[in-house]
């Protein structure tokens, strides 16, 4: 054993020298020494690194400076000087090195250096990259993840909520319900300076707007763009156009367009047979009153009253009565010929030209509002079932379409048995949307793949966590996140955070057991370890100490049997004949015990190759600890004071694999013999 005195020496030097050694920096001008994967060199010795580093500065668990595969084969990577499971936000985990990489500029998650999952706020996804920027015309800022979201077609502006809400709308679109359409349905107009689809005058159908009526509802009758439930003196109720047309001019009150459907004449006088005029001449004649003589109608009429020859009252055959009572043989625009009574009747009001009946337009009117033709009638909307296409007429929808806008497959409702979603009909609602009462996909709730209805999610988008039916960026204290299962899960009750559900899984302690050890909360810090304020956690005394203050798991109390304390610097070593603790090794001063390596039991020096019995599964080939025995050799185990112990025993020359040490037990034999049963021999026996 060395003298007394330079035991003393070699400890007397303090924290300082000790906080040199943790950094690998020797006080000794001329040597250094280097200490052997997973140790450090403190006070010229090489001590154990934190179970959680690979490579360390120190002995305590944030001075890694390397890390990998632990012990049960968990990855870790280096952040700040600990190795952890899981790479706080903003930075990825770099499965090469081991490493927390920085994710790019104003990144929350990614994956690797070039590609963003999601920015920070106020930041948008371009490209894989965080912008700071305006979201475009027809887009809206998603709140939380601050990417550009699409609006539906034809919004300018949505809410940030469902991107299908519209709040106003692009040129050539109008507001109607939350919805921009192309046209406004009826009963509505669209009004081009706010674009906004506004109801129609009182009893209108379609209409131009709030005072000019084009159509009417059921039981009102079109007069002067105005829609009135009783026709004026001087026109009668069309059921069929439900307008108010004029009376033939003959009459004062009818019940027809034609002479013939006189109810009162001018001047109150009576109608003979429904027509207005006195016939004292033969057909093709009329009453000249100045005179009181017949004078000859003109040839294309049949009969007429005059003062003119042309001022008929019925024509010939091939011509029809216009409204200035004259025989035409083709009727002006807007008007068509009726075989029938051979007069000219008036279209539709909104016809420009019709066939064989006045409610039959075979061409609509164009003006300051567009019309469009469908079956004969001239609509300013299309009816259920039919959209407005570029030829000015009603298309049929497509089969799952209740009604659609712009084109037959965009649809706007649905058949019974579909549900709309982004103006399709389908038999069920695609991921992030569910069905509503009235038949439509609505969007789930922001960063929700599967849901029930706005306020229950079911199963998250990815990177989103759920908790209590919604989806979190982050769990709250008290919960884990579950990256793969994309859930919060309730830490166990000791844990005040955790990153994992067992009760050893604890991050954090609450105040009633404050005390992290192994992931455990405790009251008190087990014997053989000390509490890091700073840290929050207990901390492994060194193996010479039986217990120890902190802050240096040197710092012992007291030391383990037959060790004794170095006063100055506080460190447990051996004196007389005692022996090191498991697992360490006297040093050359004949005082210090340093740690073997890790898969060591027992050890004559820090080296790997310094062992002398191995920890389980290890077993000691050549000072080595190995997990499987090489070639040439066979695993056996014993037992030594309780202590199981594996070590590789040499096979039988003749074999070259084995699983035992005589002759008969080979696997394979060795260069030159050959296998007979369970034997190796030199020459194969005759047959």
């Amino acid at each position: 054993m060395l003298p007394k005195v330079k035991r003393e020496e070699k400890f007397a030097k303090g924290n300082k020298e000790r906080e040199a050694a943790a950094y690998h920096i020797s006080l000794h001008p001329v040597c250094s020494m280097l200490c052997p994967n997973g140790q450090f060199p403190l006070n010229a010795q090489c001590v154990d690194c934190h179970s959680t580093c690979e490579e360390c500065i120190g002995q305590e668990p944030y001075e890694c400076s390397e890390c990998g595969i632990d012990e049960d084969g968990i990855e870790r990577f280096l952040h700040r000087g600990r190795c952890k499971i899981h790479c706080p936000r903003g930075f990825y985990q770099d499965h090469y090195t081991y490493t927390c990489e920085s994710c790019p500029l104003n990144c929350d998650i990614c994956n690797n250096a070039n590609s963003c999952q999601k920015c920070k706020a106020n930041y948008k996804i371009q490209n894989g990259a965080c912008y700071l920027m305006q979201c475009l015309p027809g887009q809206v800022e998603d709140s939380e993840t601050g990417e550009c979201l699409d609006c539906e077609s034809g919004c300018k502006t949505c809410t940030s909520d469902d991107p299908e809400i519209c709040i106003s709308c692009l040129d050539g679109y109008f507001l109607y319900g939350h919805q921009c359409r192309r046209y406004c349905p009826q009963k509505t107009y669209g009004d081009s300076g706010r674009k906004i689809c506004f109801a129609c005058p009182s009893g209108c159908l379609e209409c131009k707007n709030e005072t000019y009526c084009s159509s009417c509802q059921k039981g009102y009758y079109l007069r002067d763009a105005s829609c009135l439930l009783k026709c004026p003196d001087g026109t009668f109720q069309d059921s069929v156009r439900q307008q108010c047309e004029d009376c033939h001019r003959s009459c004062q009150l009818c019940h027809g367009a034609s002479s013939r459907d006189c109810d009162l004449c001018l001047e109150g006088k009576e109608p003979v047979y429904g027509m207005c005029h006195l016939m004292t001449c033969v057909d093709g004649q009329y009453l000249n009153v100045r005179d009181g003589k017949c004078y000859n109608c003109d040839s294309s009429c049949q009969t007429c009253f005059g003062p003119k020859a042309l001022d008929c009252f019925s024509c010939d055959t091939g011509y029809f009565l216009d409204g200035d009572n004259q025989c035409v043989t083709t009727c002006p625009r807007g008007f068509f010929g009726d075989q029938f009574s051979q007069t000219c009747e008036k279209c539709s009001s909104t016809c420009e030209s019709c066939m064989g009946a006045s409610e039959y337009c075979v061409k609509c009117e164009q003006g300051e509002h567009s019309l469009f033709l469908h079956e004969g009638n001239c609509l300013s909307d299309c009816p259920d079932g039919y959209f407005e296409n570029t030829e000015d007429s009603c298309e049929a929808c497509d089969g799952s379409c209740w009604t659609c806008d712009e084109r037959k497959t965009k649809c706007l409702s649905c058949v019974d048995g579909l549900f709309l979603e982004n103006n399709k009909c389908l038999p069920n609602c695609s991921l992030r949307y569910y069905p509503d009462e009235e038949g439509s996909c609505k969007r789930c709730p922001t960063h929700c793949n599967i849901c029930t209805d706005q306020s229950t999610c079911l199963e998250c988008s990815y990177l989103y966590l759920l908790l209590n039916g919604t989806c979190k960026a982050t769990c709250p204290d008290g919960y884990y996140e579950d990256l793969e299962g994309g859930k919060c899960i309730t830490c166990h009750v000791s844990c005040e955070t955790c990153s994992g559900t067992s009760d050893d899984d604890c991050e954090t302690c609450p105040p009633v057991n404050p005390k992290l050890y192994q992931g455990r909360c405790l009251a008190e810090c087990p014997t053989g370890t000390f509490y890091n304020i700073l840290l929050r956690e207990c901390q492994e005394c060194h193996r010479t100490c039986a217990t120890c203050s902190g802050p240096l798991p040197t710092d012992c109390i007291q030391c383990q049997n037959r060790l004794v304390m170095d006063i100055d610097s506080r460190m447990c070593g051996v004196e007389g004949d005692a022996n090191c603790p498991p697992r360490t090794f006297l040093e050359d001063d004949f005082f210090t015990c340093n740690s073997c390596d890790h898969k060591c039991q027992s050890c004559d020096g820090p080296s790997p190759t310094n062992c002398l019995t191995c920890t389980v599964p290890y077993y000691l080939y050549r000072n080595f600890c190995v997990l499987e025995c090489p070639k040439g050799t066979y695993n056996i185990s014993e037992e030594a004071d309780g202590l199981k112990l594996g070590f590789c025993s040499a096979c039988h020359e003749v074999c070259s694999t084995c699983n035992g040490g005589s002759a008969k037990h080979c696997d394979i034999c060795a260069a030159g013999y050959y296998k007979l049963l369970h034997l190796c021999i030199l020459h194969c026996p005759p047959g």
